[in-house]
C-alpha cells in the first residue's frame, strides 16, 4: 500500500508516537515489539479514526525516510542557498537547471516544501549515501523491521557516498584551557538549522489548528452539551442546542469559546430561544 493519502498532521502523529515508544524501550534493535506497535496503532486511531494494520506504519516510516534522504542529498554542501516564506528553496532558474544535470529528480522539489523535516531530523539523524543500497540511516531507525517495497528502488540508483557531520561541541565558557579551534560546520547544517526555523513556526501552526479542529469536533462538542448540568437529553433545549451545533462548525466553536459552564448554557439559551429547564 502507498502513503499518499497520508497528511501532513498524521505523519507527524506517527513520529511523535514512535519516538515516545522508543522511549519507553518499546524500540530494540530488532524492531518496535508487539506493545508498541499495538499502542501506536490504537492510539492513531483514536485521534484520526483511521484502523491501519502495522505494514502500513513500516511503509509510512520507509518511504520518510527515502524522502529525507533525497532532500539531503539535494541540499548538501550546497553554499548561499535561500528559502521562501514558506520554507521552500528559492534559487534562480540555473541553480535548478545545475541541480538537475546532476540528480533529474531534483526538479521535484522546486516547487515543493519538504513537511515535518524538524521531525525527521530528529529520527533520521545523520545520514550516508551508499550507491549499492541507498540512503540509509546512520542515526535512529534503519527499517522498522525490514526494508519494505522495491518499486522505488530506481530513486536511489545515483547515490554518492557523504556523511553529514556533526558539530563540535562549544568549549565551556571561563575554561583556563586555550579554546579549541572549532571545526568549520557543514553549509547544510547551516541550512537546515534556518530552515527549521521556518518549519517550526509553520508545524506550531498546524498542530494548534489541528487541536482547535478537535476541540471543535462533533463529537467533542456534544459530550460537552451533554455534560452540562441540568441537561436533560432530548428535552427542547437539548435539540434546539443539538441543531445549533450541528448546523456549522463556527456554532461548534463559538460555543466552546466561552470559558464557564454559565457562558455556554447561557448561550445556548440566548441562541436557541430556550431555557434549560424547558
Amino acid at each position: 500500500m502507498t502513503n499518499d493519502n497520508w497528511t501532513d498532521a498524521e505523519c507527524r502523529y506517527f513520529f511523535d508516537l514512535f519516538e515516545g515508544e522508543k522511549k519507553k524501550g518499546n524500540k530494540t534493535k530488532a524492531g518496535m515489539n508487539q506493545t508498541g506497535k499495538d499502542f501506536i496503532a490504537k492510539k492513531f486511531e483514536e485521534k484520526f479514526g483511521k484502523k491501519h494494520i502495522w505494514n502500513i506504519f513500516r511503509n509510512k516510516y520507509d518511504t520518510s525516510r527515502r524522502i529525507y534522504a533525497r532532500y539531503k542529498k539535494l541540499i548538501y554542501n550546497r553554499t548561499g542557498l535561500g528559502y521562501d516564506a514558506m520554507g521552500r528553496i528559492d534559487m534562480s532558474e540555473d541553480w535548478w537547471e545545475q541541480r538537475k544535470q546532476e540528480w533529474p529528480e531534483a526538479v521535484n522539489y522546486k516547487n515543493k516544501m519538504l513537511a515535518n523535516m524538524d521531525v525527521y531530523d530528529r529520527e533520521f539523524g545523520a545520514i550516508v549515501v551508499t550507491g549499492a543500497e541507498g540512503w540509509s540511516a546512520q542515526q535512529g531507525e534503519a527499517s522498522l523491521d525490514s526494508r519494505v517495497g522495491t518499486e522505488n528502488n530506481d530513486d536511489e540508483a545515483d547515490s554518492v557516498d557523504m556523511q553529514v557531520p556533526i558539530e563540535e561541541t562549544q568549549n565551556r565558557v571561563g575554561c583556563s584551557r586555550p579554546k579549541r579551534k572549532r571545526k568549520e560546520v557543514d553549509p547544510a547544517t547551516e541550512i537546515s538549522i534556518a530552515r527549521n526555523v521556518i518549519l517550526e513556526q509553520k508545524n506550531k501552526l498546524v498542530a494548534h489548528m489541528v487541536e482547535r479542529d478537535d476541540r471543535s469536533s462533533v463529537e467533542n462538542v456534544l459530550e460537552v452539551l451533554n455534560d452540562l448540568p441540568g441537561v436533560r437529553k432530548w428535552s427542547p433545549f437539548h435539540s434546539g442546542a443539538v441543531d445549533h451545533l450541528l448546523a456549522d462548525l463556527a456554532n461548534r466553536q463559538g460555543f466552546m469559546a466561552f470559558p464557564s459552564v454559565e457562558d455556554k448554557i447561557s448561550y445556548l439559551e440566548h441562541i436557541t430561544g430556550r431555557k434549560l429547564d424547558d
